[in-house]
């Protein structure tokens, strides 16, 4: 089954989101608000066995504060929602079918801290650098197929991550999130774990 690429569709309002950004600063001060977001997140898998691409979902949750009005730091824990068939051979048996396995997320936990920048007084936009423990999950429909993913999709469970985004204000407190990024890198399966999201927040 195909991915989705999510890169080719929010880089560029990335990009033009930033480049606003410049044009505009804001003057209200966010310096130790705190906030609650919940995001459902689209995961990308790249690179699996070789070539191989994969999706699945998950819902976030998110907490964070705001140390300046230029520095933020959160925690995120994520459920993960479906999973999704690729092929884990080239060869095919007798009848022409090939080996397969489901792959997905169960969960995984990240702190990020970064830098935002308050572009007007309804649109702040922010990189953020962390680390990520998450945990996948393979499923083989033949229990004598041979096991070619380890059983948590990698080899390990912690890695660098990193999310580029923006908040844009809805009504009062509450900000709707838009952001991409790399949730987790594995340097054995060569697994890079893709991650895009949409949300929304409520700052106190």
């Amino acid at each position: 089954m195909k991915s989705f690429s999510a890169s080719s569709t929010f880089w560029p309002i990335l990009v033009m989101t930033f480049a606003f950004s410049t044009n505009a600063s804001a003057d209200v001060s966010k310096e130790d608000l705190a906030y609650v977001g919940i995001n459902w997140t689209q995961l990308e898998f790249e690179r699996v066995l070789g070539d191989r691409k994969g999706r699945s979902y998950a819902g976030t949750l998110v907490l964070g504060t705001y140390i300046t009005d230029y520095i933020k730091t959160e925690f995120r824990a994520a459920l993960g929602v479906g999973t999704d068939e690729i092929n884990t051979s080239d060869a095919s048996d007798a009848f022409g079918q090939q080996e397969y396995a489901s792959i997905g997320i169960e969960d995984y936990y990240s702190w990020y801290m970064g830098a935002q920048y308050p572009a007007t007084d309804y649109m702040t936009v922010f990189a953020q650098f962390g680390f990520t423990r998450m945990i996948g999950t393979v499923e083989y429909p033949d229990p004598d197929q041979p096991r070619r993913l380890p059983d948590e999709l990698t080899d390990s469970s912690f890695s660098m991550s990193y999310i580029l985004g923006t908040d844009i204000q809805v009504y009062g407190d509450f900000w709707a999130t838009l952001e991409y990024g790399r949730l987790h890198r594995d340097t054995i399966t060569e697994i890079r774990t893709n991650q895009m999201s949409l949300g929304i927040k409520y700052e106190f």
